[in-house]
């Protein structure tokens, strides 16, 4: 099947994970775009335990998900449509599982010769001792857009961190690595840019994601070009080792000539603050233009 302004395209978005709302914009953008874009039979779907009813009252020909966190970019959805034999946009099963899961995730850069901050896993509990000495960083291993990441800098910050952290879960934990955010976009098994980020608070948290104008985002940013090509060669060789479709953002800490890498999205956000649109958009590539690429790319492979 090739793309044709008259199939019947469902946007998925929403869903029941805390990246609910982030989803939202991002399906709704998708759905607006399409649409004046000229396609003249596109479905929005808010997400729910009822999503396969909807889709089979539908019969979309392809589906582009907008969803982000558990039960969207967790290859679970992914495994649904599988079962239900319809296309979808981005990743398979196995690259999404395996991409939302920070503690396999890092296994796999790491059998990759991909740099990672020294870490280990640790199970939560009310009076557990601390893994490295100040500062390092606690991670939700299967949470998004800054959920659930905590910086520890000192005693007060790890007791807060403590609280927030359910026991018996466990954590990846990594020590601090002080440098500049800068994420690399893979488009089609090729590197699409990179794009630089200075929040507009201490850490690229939620908030500054989405909801402040004062981040600053660079697009190709002055950076060393011996660097640049290690992150784009990494972002790279993970997005084909874990066999990712479409398109992935892999976001890494650059200090000097050194990196390290944070972790691969393959299903990254596509709202008006999201960076993957940017790094398209200084490529020459527009919004709506990405989405049929996305679309186009895993019609061909059916």
């Amino acid at each position: 099947m090739k793309l044709d302004k008259n199939m019947k395209i469902a946007v998925i978005a929403g869903g029941m994970s805390d990246e609910r709302e982030v989803s939202l914009v991002t399906g709704n953008m998708l759905y607006k775009t399409l649409c004046e874009g000229g396609y003249t039979n596109v479905k929005f779907i808010d997400v729910g335990f009822d999503l396969s009813e909807k889709l089979r009252e539908f019969s979309p020909d392809v589906v582009v998900n907008g969803l982000h966190g558990r039960y969207g970019e967790d290859g679970t959805v992914q495994g649904l449509l599988e079962m239900m034999k319809i296309p979808y946009t981005n990743s398979g099963v196995t690259a999404s599982a395996v991409g939302m899961d920070k503690l396999i995730c890092r296994a796999v850069m790491k059998e990759c010769g991909i740099n990672v901050a020294e870490g280990k896993t640790v199970e939560a509990a009310p009076e557990m001792e601390k893994p490295y000495e100040f500062p390092f960083v606690v991670k939700d291993p299967v949470n998004g857009s800054s959920r659930g990441v905590y910086i520890v800098k000192n005693e007060e910050s790890w007791g807060n961190a403590k609280k927030e952290l359910k026991a018996g879960k466990h954590y990846l934990c990594e020590k601090f690595f002080k440098g500049r955010e800068v994420n690399v976009a893979v488009l089609e098994n090729k590197v699409l840019g990179d794009v630089e980020i200075t929040p507009a608070n201490e850490f690229y948290d939620f908030d500054a994601k989405y909801n402040s104008d004062k981040t600053i985002y660079t697009v190709h940013p002055d950076i060393s070009e011996t660097v640049r090509e290690k992150i784009s060669d990494a972002a790279l060789k993970l997005h084909i080792a874990l066999g990712c479709k479409g398109v992935t953002r892999s976001d890494f800490i650059i200090s000097g000539d050194n990196y390290i890498m944070l972790e691969i999205n393959t299903l990254p956000g596509m709202t008006g603050h999201s960076l993957v649109p940017m790094i398209a958009k200084y490529r020459g590539i527009g919004y709506l233009e990405l989405i049929e690429t996305l679309i186009s790319e895993c019609l061909s492979a059916e």
